[in-house]
């Protein structure tokens, strides 16, 4: 089929009302009023009256509603051209991913839009340069909430959307890796008779550098930290929980995949702990593992902030 054949097609008013509502979820009704109030689409009339709509219709409705559920007011937008609409949702869509917020604080509103330019930039040195004075300017937690995590989810985020490359945020977390260890070890021996935290990845779980910010978090409350890494198996997670005696185990959670698999695994590693009362789950996945955390009593921390107070609730029962 050439292409003026495709392009007729795609024009031609072939399909009902009904067939239209299906296939972009507006009711029959709401339909109607697009075309009788805002001109939206203009239909075409059977011999008996009925309404037909082509594929191009059909496109431009489905757009309209995703407009709209971007907050968009039908009025201001139905007679814009495909064109317009479409860039105008990729752009509304495009923003909504964005799960970081730029930090609306001075000194790390400051902080945080070096850091990016220097990303921008793929200037490795000016980067390195505004991790120090960030860490050196804020307290611990500032450092990791107010700044790090913003800035760890803009380099997903706009990695994702092709805003920045693979090279610059590679090159980004190689330094933020390096930052999170060197403070890591630096809080390592702060206080060694502190109650004993475990943290680990189950297997085919990759590392995070979230996960190394919680551990920060934990270390920085007063606990003792054994970190083993990403891709344990569950029975050695136990094993170590229980040759430390360790009075708690965290688990991070952030591949989506194999969720029943680790979820018996969390079942498991709960009834071989000493303490069955403290295993914590982390992550960007933790919240798919509501079911078997009710059924464990294991706990669920979303974020850095709540981690924290976990922690300092089990800390002041166990000490």
């Amino acid at each position: 089929m050439n292409n003026d054949m495709k392009k007729g097609l795609v024009d031609k008013p072939r399909h009902l009302i009904q067939v239209v509502s299906r296939r972009t979820g507006i009711s029959p009704d709401v339909i109607r009023a697009w075309e009788r109030r805002y001109e939206a689409v203009v239909s075409h009339r059977t011999p008996t009256n009925r309404r037909l709509y082509s594929d191009s219709d059909i496109e431009q409705l489905s757009l309209l509603k995703r407009a709209i559920n971007a907050g968009r007011r039908i009025g201001d937008i139905a007679r814009l051209s495909y064109d317009d609409l479409f860039e105008l949702v990729m752009g509304d869509e495009s923003n909504a991913t964005r799960s970081y917020q730029r930090p609306h604080t001075g000194v790390v509103m400051e902080l945080f839009d070096e850091a990016v330019i220097g990303i921008q930039e793929m200037d490795a040195h000016k980067f390195h340069i505004t991790l120090s004075n960030a860490l050196a300017t804020l307290s611990t937690t500032d450092f990791l909430v107010e700044f790090l995590k913003p800035l760890h989810s803009y380099i997903n985020d706009e990695c994702k959307r092709g805003a920045i490359r693979y090279v610059q945020e590679k090159m980004a977390k190689i330094a933020i890796r390096t930052c999170l260890s060197n403070l890591y070890i630096g809080l390592r021996s702060s206080k060694p008779e502190g109650p004993k935290l475990v943290c680990a990845s189950l297997t085919a779980e990759y590392e995070n550098l979230d996960t190394w910010m919680y551990m920060i978090v934990a270390q920085n409350v007063g606990w003792n930290i054994t970190y083993v890494g990403n891709s344990i198996p569950h029975d050695e997670v136990s094993y170590i929980a229980n040759k430390i005696e360790a009075n708690a185990v965290v688990i991070a959670l952030n591949n989506p995949r194999d969720i029943a698999r680790k979820s018996y695994e969390i079942k498991t590693i709960r009834d071989n702990a000493d303490k069955k009362e403290n295993v914590i789950l982390i992550g960007t996945q933790a919240s798919e593992y509501r079911q078997i955390a009710d059924s464990t009593q294991a706990i669920i921390s979303l974020d850095i902030t709540s981690f924290r107070l976990t922690l300092e609730r089990l800390y002041s029962l166990i000490r």
